[in-house]
């Protein structure tokens, strides 16, 4: 029986033709689904199942993708019913086949509506609903407009989810009419793709993780050369120049080529293996700050159904803190964190941990201050009853990242980030945060939402908590011993 061209793979084509050769042919190179890409779908399906609740007695087509022809014969016998919508009903024409998320009968002929758990229309989605639009309308179903229904960010979970609330939905009939034109030349083109023996030979690109993550990125990819050109720090309108006369190693970048004072700096780091370090601009930022120090980080969830009464769809909710104090130069630290014990919402009680340990007097310091400020502000318009105790904190912010974005300290070992997880095993080998469970910020988050939505019991809970702990206090220790480093680089 011949490979189907389904809709995902059609996707999949758009995006990579080796991608989809690869999901059919090598489909075991990219493995079994992680937590991160299983808790995706099952935030997408969940996302597919409030979209159904806008239209009433609608009917599901149940038959899965392994019963496709079952599912096509539902389709066609709910659809000369009179029911007045269709839930993922199934077609094909040719090599073709696609299910649409919801079919809405507007007389005698019909509305498609696709569901995405984004909150905007994205050029894929267009991609995507085209795909749809000429399959059915090959297969004689009569169309009238393509819908997209997307989460609206400005809804505020009060209570039960509402989904009428839940969504936007936009028109993009014009948009896909223009693509349908070329859908069946291109599916063709897929086709011999899926037919050849052969896998297309396509370099790694920024087609590998845009619009989406290609699952056989790992297999793909080439480990770039060190210190290569493609690490100048927002280089993007210099690196062709480069490239253009055979330049790939920042090491052979000739003296008297124009660049940026920034990456000048980065260059001559690399060149003579030292770091690059601008005094002056160090002192006038350490100057800036005022004892006690309040070393500051969150941990946040963002999940597309909001988890709490109060919060909005992808809203960065605080669910953690750490904090370390130091109250005079060459103090210890002291530290202090927040994170609940149930799976209730934590905004308050966090709230209520921060106003007891922050003093009235003294920078706080964050690395990358304005993820830290964003949420302030938000904690205050969500529990107003503590804006005029959090708002004041937001002046006293001091950002840590400065230094290195700017460009004031540089090292060849950043490979020109100013990441914290790039800086730290530079400036402070003896801290690592591969010796922990988890090891960056998404793991985080997406162990919490886990917790939070009722998918982790209280057992893995209990050694979750203790793993988030560890690695949201490495944030803050981490920044402690940075500025020790930038204290010394000026000579105190």
């Amino acid at each position: 029986m011949p490979t189907f061209l389904s809709k995902s793979r059609y996707i999949a084509g758009v995006q990579c033709r080796k991608h989809l050769w690869l999901s059919i042919h090598k489909p075991e190179l990219c493995g079994e689904p992680d937590k991160k890409t299983q808790q995706v779908f099952d935030i997408g399906h969940m996302v597919g199942k409030y979209a159904r609740q806008v239209f009433d007695n609608g009917t599901l087509i149940e038959e899965d993708h392994l019963h496709t022809l079952q599912a096509i014969q539902s389709t066609k016998k709910a659809a000369e019913s009179s029911t007045p919508a269709l839930f993922e009903a199934a077609v094909s024409y040719n090599r073709l086949m696609c299910r649409a998320d919801i079919l809405f009968r507007a007389g005698k002929v019909w509305d498609l509506y696709e569901v995405k758990s984004t909150t905007q229309v994205k050029d894929i989605h267009l991609h995507d609903v085209a795909f749809q639009i000429f399959c059915f309308e090959k297969a004689g179903y009569r169309l009238r407009k393509a819908m997209l229904m997307h989460v609206d960010s400005s809804y505020v979970r009060h209570g039960d989810i509402e989904p009428k609330k839940l969504f936007g939905t936009d028109d993009i009939s014009k948009d896909v009419k223009l693509l349908t034109k070329d859908i069946e030349k291109t599916a063709q083109q897929f086709v011999n793709d899926i037919d050849s023996k052969t896998c297309l030979e396509i370099e790694p690109g920024s087609q590998c993780t845009d619009p989406y993550e290609c699952p056989f990125y790992e297999y793909c990819k080439k480990e770039p050369e060190p210190y290569s050109i493609y690490e100048l720090s927002r280089g993007n309108k210099v690196i062709p120049k480069l490239e253009n006369i055979g330049i790939t190693s920042l090491k052979d970048v000739p003296d008297d080529f124009p660049l940026n004072e920034k990456h000048k700096k980065q260059v001559t780091a690399i060149k003579t293996k030292k770091p690059v370090i601008d005094t002056a601009a160090i002192k006038a930022f350490l100057k800036t700050l005022e004892y006690p120090l309040y070393f500051f980080d969150y941990e946040t969830i963002a999940s597309a159904i909001p988890l709490f009464d109060g919060s909005r769809p992808y809203q960065n909710v605080p669910f953690q803190f750490s904090l370390h104090i130091q109250k005079k130069p060459n103090d210890e630290c002291e530290h202090y964190e927040f994170l609940g014990e149930n799976n209730q919402d934590p905004r308050e009680p966090l709230i209520e941990q921060m106003l007891k340990l922050i003093g009235k007097k003294g920078s706080i310091v964050a690395f990358n201050a304005t993820f830290e400020i964003q949420r302030i502000k938000e904690l205050a318009r969500d529990f107003p009853h503590y804006s005029k105790d959090l708002l004041p904190f937001i002046p006293r912010f001091r950002d840590l990242i400065i230094p290195f974005r700017n460009g004031d300290y540089v090292h060849r070992d950043f490979h020109g980030s100013a990441s914290l997880k790039f800086v730290l095993p530079v400036l402070v080998p003896k801290l690592s945060y591969k010796d922990l469970e988890i090891q960056e910020g998404g793991t985080a988050s997406l162990f919490a939402e886990l917790w939070y939505c009722g998918k982790m019991n209280e057992t893995e809970w209990k050694k979750t908590r203790k793993d988030l702990l560890k690695y949201c206090k490495l944030d803050t220790l981490a920044m402690v011993e940075v500025l020790k480093v930038l204290y010394l680089s000026i000579g105190k």
